[in-house]
């Protein structure tokens, strides 16, 4: 199998694209929703009749839709039915919309924005008032709701029964001057009203989306300029691919529409492109990650690491999904022990393949993945996508690396990004010959395959040498009773130490201090200088993303324990505050 094959631009419109892939598929389910079944057809008069509204609200100027909704049906439309009407869709998630209101709205000239009412608040309101926005389309989860499934939620109190607009009206008795704000559906029936068909030529190089992603990974959100021919350039990629992916389907979506690659990977090439049945989870709770399989009934889903590692505990019986086919996992590296457990648990449950997928928003698309045979059962490695290269260069001279050389991984992309709305990022981004620096640490090996050993900013500097994590992170992960794990660094009179996160398995929960001792045994560079490990129940999650909340661990600086390498004894650790000793008896504090 070659790993460059060229791809064509089809020079077509995205929508338009959508259309002919799905011409036979007219009739068939293209989305299940709280009880809501949509058809194809249907799907597509929506992207219509989201598009005609949109034009009627704003004119035909290429300004900017602001989307912060959750992966609902309602974000689809909005999104597809923005880009179709040849506005650019500007998605961000609620808390970056609140922290910087003005910059994600007035500063990319929207006058328009479609947020789910459980964001909105009348702080956000004014705000969103003050930087300009004169119409707001509120979305609900409600929205496109079975009426049946609705009303047993309101009468169970699941659901609110208070409509967002009728409060705030109740409450200041009159509207932002200046300012509309509509029901999703009465935003729709605008669309409906307009006859005129409004048909915009292909253009090369036209900004259709801003994704302000980074939720995770970063303080402050990355604005990515999506081109909308590479849109279409994905779905020629996903062409291509060595997957069984067919009509037959049902794709589950856990991820928010508004982090990028709910968008993507989930909706457009992950599911619209093949004319599957997609499932739409509102709710981002990883730990529900495996009864949501079973309910939807899922074939294939796209889930972080974090959501595949509640399956073991999650109560399910042997062979409950057998339905699933595959789960592609993606969002963050892989360690060689942690796809052991996973493909052990998948083969418990019957799941078939459990897939390690590679991506960034700023490639544009998925561009490497494992394939569906492997000898090993901890193989983490991938292969470019067809379209994509691949190359491992030196992280201080640039210079391309041989093979079995850790260095840079830099991806070249049919679908590549037009890169940051900051120019000054885009120099970082971008090598003098077009290539994008993933900034990732990653290695070729002999036979063509590559592996992503995670950030090159996941390191800790102590003694004027630098030490990786991730090699930390995988040796711990070894352990079987060790369920999750995060390798964190304090910083203490001018020098770096690492920490380590761990979640037991629940069979392991009163030998917490066995495991402590053999994490502290562990031999890999840079376990010297270890600080100490934390025992929690589950890593907090990201209500933006589901994925682990990375960037609050550091914020939690007692409760950390370290076993002594040349006796039984126990030391307790308050980062900061020295190490205080604590003996075997009362080494249950670590239990959880």
């Amino acid at each position: 199998m070659s790993q460059f094959q060229p791809i064509e631009n089809p020079r077509l419109r995205v929508v338009e694209d959508l259309r002919i892939r799905n011409k036979d598929n007219m009739k068939r389910i293209a989305g299940e929703y709280f009880g809501s079944k949509f058809t194809y057809a249907e799907t597509f008069q929506m992207f219509e009749d989201y598009k005609k509204a949109f034009i009627h609200l704003d004119g035909l100027d290429e300004s900017a839709i602001t989307i912060s909704a959750p992966s609902t049906i309602a974000s689809v439309n909005a999104f597809y039915g923005a880009i179709d009407a040849n506005k650019i869709a500007n998605m961000v998630g609620p808390g970056f919309l609140h922290a910087y209101t003005e910059k994600y709205t007035k500063g990319v000239n929207s006058r328009i924005a479609v947020i789910f009412d459980g964001f909105l608040s009348d702080d956000l309101v004014s705000k969103l008032h003050q930087a300009g926005v004169k119409n707001l389309i509120v979305t609900s989860v409600t929205d496109y709701m079975n009426p049946i499934v609705k009303l047993a939620g309101q009468t169970k109190g699941l659901i609110d029964n208070k409509d967002f607009l009728d409060e705030y009206v109740k409450s200041h008795k009159s509207l932002p001057q200046g300012m509309e704000i509509m029901r999703l559906k009465e935003f729709a029936t605008l669309g409906k009203k307009i006859k005129e068909p409004f048909n915009f030529p292909y253009e090369e190089g036209k900004i259709a989306a801003h994704f302000l992603t980074g939720a995770t990974t970063s303080q402050m959100p990355k604005c990515v300029r999506l081109y909308a021919d590479g849109i279409t350039k994905m779905a020629c990629v996903y062409d291509h691919l060595w997957y069984d992916l067919n009509a037959n389907d049902r794709n589950t979506i856990f991820i928010p529409i508004f982090y990028a690659t709910g968008v993507i990977h989930g909706i457009h090439c992950g599911g619209l492109i093949y004319g599957m049945t997609l499932i739409y989870k509102p709710k981002y709770d990883r730990f529900a990650f495996g009864k949501d399989l079973l309910d939807s009934k899922a074939t294939i889903a796209l889930a972080a690491p974090s959501h595949v590692a509640t399956l073991d505990e999650s109560g399910l019986a042997d062979g409950a999904l057998s339905h699933v086919r595959s789960i592609y996992i993606g969002g963050e590296a892989i360690m060689p022990a942690q796809m052991e457990k996973f493909r052990l648990t998948a083969k418990r449950l019957g799941i078939k393949n459990i897939l390690n997928s590679y991506g960034m928003t700023e490639t544009g698309s998925g561009s490497g993945s494992s394939d569906v045979e492997f000898e090993d059962i901890r193989d983490v490695s991938v292969r470019p996508l067809p379209g994509m290269r691949y190359r491992i260069t030196d992280p201080v001279t640039g210079d391309n690396l041989p093979d079995n050389q850790r260095g840079i991984l830099e991806v070249s992309s049919p679908c590549v990004t037009a890169g940051y709305m900051e120019e000054e990022k885009n120099k970082e981004l971008f090598t003098a010959d077009g290539w994008v620096h993933t900034g990732d640490i990653a290695i070729r090996y002999s036979n063509g395959k590559y592996r992503v050993f995670g950030r090159a900013t996941d390191c800790f500097v102590n003694g004027g040498k630098t030490y990786p994590m991730y090699d930390i992170e995988e040796q711990v992960l070894v352990h079987p009773g060790v369920a999750e794990a995060e390798v964190i660094k304090f910083k203490i009179n001018g020098e770096e130490y690492p920490a380590i996160v761990v979640v037991l398995k629940s069979a392991w929960h009163d030998k917490a201090a066995s495991v402590l001792r053999d994490i502290s045994a562990i031999d890999v560079p840079g376990m010297e200088y270890l600080l100490g490990v934390r025992f929690i129940d589950k890593f907090k999650t990201n209500p933006i993303t589901a994925k682990r909340d990375v960037l609050s661990l550091p914020e939690e600086t007692t409760g950390y324990y370290l076993a002594d390498k040349d006796s039984d004894a126990i030391f307790r650790v308050d980062i900061g505050a020295g190490k205080t000793i604590v003996s075997d008896k009362d080494v249950t504090i670590i239990t959880m």
